[in-house]
């Protein structure tokens, strides 16, 4: 399609944009001032525009052209540097790429099944008030497992959905905040989301601000639980949530080795205290969301979404105006004459005469 384009220049657009994007995201999800006045889900969805940016790296043809000739022509002439005899540089960086996102792909997908298999063989133990909690449940439907070889409760699972609690002596209100907040997770399809971001972060293995921005989207995912939560629950209900969260963090039994938890949700997480102080933060906020402001932010995010495909960096070839005609020479039915200033440049495909570098060339029939 002569409006679309796919080039080494929209690729290196989409990564340089998804960077800015993704440093903005994560200042703006440690701020929990942010997050009161304009909610949890317009970082969400700033994350997932920023996501579609950077995988669908797509060259309009009437982008503005950001020149940066003076950037790529030193990084073209290293790039095309041999090593050895046939291999250059860009082709070793590659091939590097390719076995790296298989290797960690290899990672991430032994880590989970591991973490699951070990899940599924726990020592379990009985506990009729979680059960009878569980029943009240009746959308989605889970399986409640208790052990003393679990750490935190946590949940994992797509269509047959398993939350596994440690042997905590809780009360039943106790029991049943931690279990509308698993079974909250369940409904929001995260572990699906976590998925999908370990698959990312594999793919874009050499991109630190991938790791990050995953750790962060983790938190988010957190927090938009409590969000959800608290929408529901009495002042009263909020408080003793809390009082639930600090039990737990209490409770937990130190003696576990806690291993990587790629997929599983959990309840808490002792590692990030910070994100346990902007919990309660959110929580313990009395000011609501204004509704018209923060659907003009959400405006604002997807137009800004929408008018980066209208920006690509890439050096700006400029037709000259020195005399001597300079055109497209049609001379086969699959072979164009470039001519510049009246001298021959090069051949050209079909394809390339309706790209943006050289669609700004009037095209003249004519023969050899």
């Amino acid at each position: 399609m002569k409006a679309l384009n796919i080039s080494i220049f929209s690729l290196l657009s989409s990564f340089i944009l998804f960077n800015f994007a993704a440093l903005i995201i994560i200042l703006n999800r440690n701020k929990t001032a942010f997050i009161i006045r304009y909610g949890i889900n317009l970082l969400l969805l700033s994350s997932l525009l920023a996501f579609i940016r950077l995988i669908l790296p797509i060259d309009l043809y009437n982008a503005k052209i950001i020149d940066i000739h003076q950037i790529y022509r030193p990084l073209k002439y290293f790039f095309v540097l041999k090593i050895g005899n046939e291999l250059y540089i860009y082709q070793f960086l590659l091939l590097l790429w390719g076995i790296g996102t298989v290797l960690f792909l290899f990672y991430y997908l032994s880590t989970s099944i591991l973490e699951i298999y070990k899940l599924n063989h726990l020592n379990c133990t009985p506990c009729p008030t979680l059960e009878t909690l569980c029943s009240n449940y009746m959308q989605p439907k889970v399986i409640i497992k208790i052990s003393p070889e679990v750490d935190v409760p946590k949940v994992w699972g797509f269509y047959k959905c398993h939350i596994y609690f440690p042997n905590y002596m809780l009360s039943p209100d106790e029991w049943k905040f931690i279990l509308d907040h698993e079974v909250q997770h369940i409904k929001l399809h995260d572990t699906f989301i976590k998925m999908l971001l370990l698959f990312l972060t594999a793919l874009f293995w050499w991109n630190p601000i991938m790791y990050i921005l995953r750790k962060n989207i983790d938190q988010m995912l957190e927090l938009r639980c409590d969000s959800k939560l608290a929408q529901n629950y009495s002042l009263e209900m909020q408080n003793k949530y809390l009082e639930t969260i600090l039990k737990v963090l209490r409770e937990r039994n130190t003696s576990l080795t806690i291993s990587k938890k790629y997929l599983t949700a959990s309840f808490v997480n002792h590692s990030a205290y910070s994100l346990t102080r902007q919990r309660f933060e959110m929580i313990l906020n009395t000011k609501k969301l204004n509704k018209n402001r923060t659907f003009l932010c959400y405006c604002i995010t997807v137009l800004l979404f929408a008018s980066s495909y209208f920006i690509i960096l890439q050096p700006d070839e400029k037709m000259t105006t020195e005399p001597g005609p300079t055109l497209i020479l049609h001379t086969s039915p699959n072979e164009y004459k470039l001519y510049i200033n009246g001298t021959f440049s090069q051949n050209l495909t079909p394809n390339e005469i309706h790209s943006k570098k050289y669609s700004k060339y009037e095209i003249i029939e004519g023969s050899n």
